[in-house]
């Protein structure tokens, strides 16, 4: 399997990644040598949207390729890693549930993404 494969919204993949995966990956304190948990959360444009789709991509074959790079290594030198990157429209439903539908920024958030 081609190491940045994507995977199909809610496709067989993915449901077994969220079903059997997905607690065991951020269950994990991310406290180890070279692990990061990584969270940002803002509002931009659609058109940014896609470029960071884009610039999501780069960084996945960035990984892919340094792990062929380092298959030269002795197998002790080397260590599993997985890169989860993700992107979507999406407010944190109970903060979701605080907004106020009557301010017209709020119908904007509540609003479902395009497409």
């Amino acid at each position: 399997m081609d190491n940045t494969f994507r995977w199909l919204p809610n496709g067989p993949v993915m449901e077994f990644f969220r079903r059997h995966a997905m607690g065991d990956f951020f269950d994990g304190g991310f406290d180890g040598a070279g692990e990061m948990p990584t969270l940002v959360h803002g509002q931009i444009s659609p058109a940014h949207a896609a470029l960071f789709n884009d610039r999501q991509q780069r960084l996945a074959q960035d990984f892919a390729q340094q792990q062929l790079a380092d298959q030269k290594l002795p197998p002790g030198d080397r260590q599993a890693y997985t890169l989860v990157i993700s992107m979507r429209s999406w407010l944190f439903a109970p903060f979701r549930a605080l907004l106020r539908p009557e301010s017209p920024e709020n119908r904007a958030l509540l609003r479902p993404p395009p497409g």
